[in-house]
């Protein structure tokens, strides 16, 4: 089938485009093809090739600028996300979103499912909520996937930065007051490309298996890479953040796997995914 996929120059949508464009036809669109802030330029612009399915791919996702620009936050997460949802409806395409684990506060000791309720304790995350609700009622074809700390092949991703910040400062200092499941890119959207032949839409939570703190990732990153510099834990209170962060965003992934037949692999193994795939690229 023919796929839209907008964002197609950011870190989920390059390897959305890799890897869907294996078995179909991709129209790769970011900033430069396709403004999703401009309502009438969008249905223009999707009217002319009629793509079978829409992948938004696009956000702001800078937690901090979020804060400090609300409006354009909410202009590229909902009003962006609305734009590209009445496209399809008008298409009768279907619509993939993607949504974040940062809608949850983090304050729930269990795993969060998808009749969990959300609330949001930042703007990104009000954004992005608002950018689901808002996809999924004007599109009845709309399936919506929250997923959490993802890395991937483009430059300043976290596995980049935790080597990048080792070999600059011979140490890597980051907070644990956060626990996530780091998702590889890559392991995504190969349940995706699974996700989207089934016609079953709907809320889907998708990450890899496991969780961890920022510096248990960074002391894995750096041991993969046969570094040997030091992980030191820095209290969040003394890091000067806008922001709120959800705690423990940790998310139950049963349903996906129930409808898809596909488990995601653990971020450990994503991470050796990525650093295999990265060797093959230089």
């Amino acid at each position: 089938m023919k796929i839209a996929v907008i964002g197609a120059q950011g870190m989920l949508g390059r390897d959305l485009c890799r890897v869907l464009g294996d078995a179909h036809e991709i129209l790769a669109w970011d900033i430069d093809q396709i403004n999703i802030t401009d309502r009438a330029a969008t249905l223009q612009r999707l009217e002319a090739e009629h793509p079978h399915l829409i992948v938004n791919a696009a956000a702001f996702v800078n937690v901090e600028r979020c804060e400090t620009e609300p409006e354009t936050a909410w202009s590229v997460n909902a009003v962006g996300a609305q734009n590209l949802a009445l496209s399809a409806r008008r298409l009768d395409s279907d619509l993939l979103y993607f949504c974040s684990d940062y809608i949850f506060d983090g304050e729930s000791e269990t795993d969060y499912d998808e009749v969990a309720e959300p609330r949001p304790v930042n703007q990104y995350g009000r954004s992005k909520l608002a950018g689901e609700r808002m996809s999924l009622q004007i599109c009845p074809r709309t399936y919506s996937v929250r997923t959490a700390w993802l890395f991937g092949h483009a430059p300043n991703n976290y596995v980049q930065r935790v080597l990048d910040q080792a070999q600059e400062h011979g140490v890597v200092r980051m907070p644990a007051d956060q626990v996530e499941s780091p998702t590889y890119t890559i392991h995504l959207a190969e349940l995706l490309a699974q996700l989207i032949t089934t016609g079953a839409y709907g809320v889907y939570h998708a990450t890899s298996i496991g969780a961890c703190t920022r510096p248990a990732f960074a002391r894995f990153v750096l041991d993969q890479a046969g570094r040997k510099e030091k992980v030191e834990t820095v209290e969040a209170a003394k890091i000067q953040r806008l922001a709120g962060r959800p705690a423990r965003a940790v998310l139950d992934c049963r349903l996906v796997q129930l409808v898809t037949g596909m488990t995601l692999p653990t971020w450990q193994q994503g991470v050796q995914a990525y650093m295999e795939e990265a060797a093959r690229r230089t």
